[in-house]
């Protein structure tokens, strides 16, 4: 598996387009009161799949991370207990389909990593694919690591527990981070919906009050350059907030 891409399946697309509609929909009413302001769906509905994609690899990166901190942590025990390197990597599967079952990333991964060495191949190569389809740079980095100590000898226990170290820490650090931003996110999806509940609220109350807005050249003209603001005012929200450790 590439976790670097993630594609939505046939469901997951249909609730974007249902999403997308509903978009498009509210825009259309807000905006141009028109039934052709849902020309926007298709974009609309690309925006709200790339979005959702994005979510689903965050969201599949976040454990991967977790998982291998598990991973590193059964290994480095098993080498503490005698193990050779090939061998603690078969503990460490035991250990994470009891933590996180069939369906965890890293028991499928170390399952794969360990058929391939009993197939007689290095590994440190097989560790170092995976780092490259991980798309984590801690995992990337315990990769060149273990494959140089690998060749000229090194301390495993302790690249291990330094590696657990350090994923612990940035863990903690990326809790902090969303704990402290939770408040802030809600400000600004409070903010965001503000404006179309103000629309909405004039299109039902007094509708007349903003009639010159609507069928004519320069209304449509108008209420674009307020949609793209809008929207623009949405990317900058979401910009700022957007804090990578």
């Amino acid at each position: 598996m590439d976790y670097r891409k993630y594609r939505a399946g046939f469901v997951e697309k249909l609730a974007c387009a249902a999403v997308g509609a509903g978009a498009a929909g509210m825009a259309a009413w807000l905006f141009y009161r028109s039934v052709w302001g849902m020309l926007l769906f298709p974009a609309a509905y690309l925006v709200c799949v790339k979005k959702y994609c994005t979510l689903q690899k965050e969201k599949r990166k976040e454990q991967l991370l977790m998982e291998f901190k598990d991973a590193m942590q059964s290994a480095s025990a098993a080498l503490l207990a005698g193990y050779s390197v090939e061998n603690a990597w078969r503990e460490t599967e035991k250990e994470l389909l009891e933590l996180h079952g069939e369906k965890g990333f890293m028991a499928a991964e170390v399952r794969w990593m360990n058929e391939g060495v009993r197939m007689n191949e290095p590994l440190e190569r097989l560790l170092l694919s995976f780092a490259a389809r991980s798309g984590c740079e801690e995992i990337e980095s315990f990769a060149e690591v273990f494959a140089f100590a690998k060749r000229s000898g090194g301390d495993f226990v302790h690249i291990m527990q330094t590696t657990v170290q350090k994923l612990a820490g940035r863990i903690e650090v990326e809790r902090e981070v969303a704990t402290v931003l939770a408040g802030k996110r809600l400000e600004g999806r409070i903010m965001e919906i503000m404006p179309l509940a103000i629309l909405a609220y004039l299109q039902v109350a007094s509708g007349e009050f903003l009639d010159a807005l609507y069928g004519s050249a320069f209304g449509v003209a108008v209420m674009s350059i307020a949609f793209c603001c809008y929207l623009a005012a949405i990317k900058w929200s979401e910009h700022i907030l957007n804090i990578q450790i």
